[in-house]
């Protein structure tokens, strides 16, 4: 989620909608008597003021409404938002009538509160932390040449330019694995300065040839701290066209939802491992789970889309209540998309289960 503006003394926040934990995020924290700006369409009729001759069709507007009901809208991935129209084109809408808004991956919305509690600030703030789209840093490379770009919602920047001569002598291989060594090692530092300086969601490496592969290679046995995941891309070419290229291929959002994917693997493999070993730490079903939470022992809370979507109002409730016990005692909470075979089996034990950090003894 992008919070792309703040003004708390009007109680107004802007988000933009940008990963399906988004939504939850939203859900929980519009409620009734709540202000929502946002675009949408509404279906009007249009033509000559005789019934007869007007036409029935959906136009693209603004909207300001009153909230009145937040829901999930069952079997796809959006938010509803139902309210009274405060504010709209005149000759389109009639002031206080009732409108629904569908707020799906990609949109922005205006969010106004008389009163933003502290805990819903803090979950904005947090969900901002996962943005699809974090700073990303391209390097993109070939012989004796790297070239380094900052990649974000401001577009791409320029960061560092490193060149070395490579020895090319024929049949020379040890001067040319040297010189390509020293290449690498000059490539590293100044990389390392980049993280030092800024906070990266991705390293994307590309280039047209091998040499990219090497130094990924390089890269991670160099075993920088705080090193973000590294993905490897072909690109035509180096420098500035090349980085344009992974940008137009989508491939830093791409590598993100990937990565993504790949940690929701990873924690139903562990949750699924420590089950089977029966040792205490793996907990599933919302008896056993609900029960870990009011001990504090949940390092990992994890409940599937397919379960926050198709549940009753008051099981929404209940899982939120139970999310945010997990917040309070540091635990973390992950949405697990059904649309990979690992958040499938996590629906088949019931949509929800647990790591803990300590075994339960009761």
């Amino acid at each position: 989620m992008k919070i792309v503006k703040r003004v708390l003394k009007e109680g107004k926040i802007v988000l933009k909608i940008e990963i399906l934990d988004d939504l939850w995020h939203l859900y929980n924290v519009v409620g009734p008597s709540d202000i929502i700006i946002s675009r949408t369409s509404r279906r009007v009729r249009v033509g000559d003021e005789d019934r007869r001759k007007q036409e029935s069709v959906r136009k693209v507007m603004i909207l300001k409404l009153e909230v009145e009901d937040v829901s999930f809208h069952t079997f796809s991935n959006r938010v509803r938002i139902k309210g009274k129209i405060l504010e709209g084109p005149s000759d389109l809408v009639n002031i206080g009538s009732y409108h629904t808004i569908n707020v799906e991956t990609g949109d922005t919305l205006t969010v106004v509160k008389e009163h933003w509690p502290g805990f819903m600030l803090d979950r904005l703030k947090e969900a901002s932390k996962t943005q699809l789209r974090p700073m990303c840093l391209i390097v993109t490379i070939e012989d004796g040449t790297a070239e380094m770009f900052l990649a974000a919602d401001f577009g791409i920047r320029e960061a560092v330019r490193i060149r070395t001569s490579i020895s090319r002598k024929r049949g020379d291989q040890k001067s040319y694995d040297a010189t390509m060594k020293e290449f690498f090692s000059d490539t590293v530092l100044a990389l390392r300065s980049q993280i030092e300086q800024h906070e990266f969601g991705l390293i994307v490496i590309a280039g047209p040839g091998f040499v990219k592969d090497h130094f990924r290679d390089y890269l991670v046995a160099a075993k920088l701290k705080d090193l973000p995941p590294v993905v490897v891309e072909s690109a035509n070419s180096i420098g500035l066209p090349g980085a344009k290229e992974i940008l137009f291929r989508g491939i830093i959002s791409k590598a993100v939802i990937k990565l993504k994917v790949e940690t929701e693997t990873q924690l139903v493999e562990k949750l699924i491992e420590h089950i089977s070993k029966d040792d205490g730490l793996g907990a599933y079903g919302n008896d056993e789970v609900s029960n870990a939470v009011d001990y504090g022992a949940v390092e990992e809370l994890l409940i599937t889309d397919k379960k926050l979507r198709e549940g009753t109002d008051g099981a929404r409730r209940w899982m939120d209540a139970l999310i945010r016990k997990t917040e309070k005692t540091r635990g973390k909470f992950h949405v697990v998309s059904t649309d990979h075979p690992a958040g499938d089996q996590l629906h088949r034990l019931g949509g929800i289960g647990a790591i803990l950090r300590f075994r339960i003894t009761q």
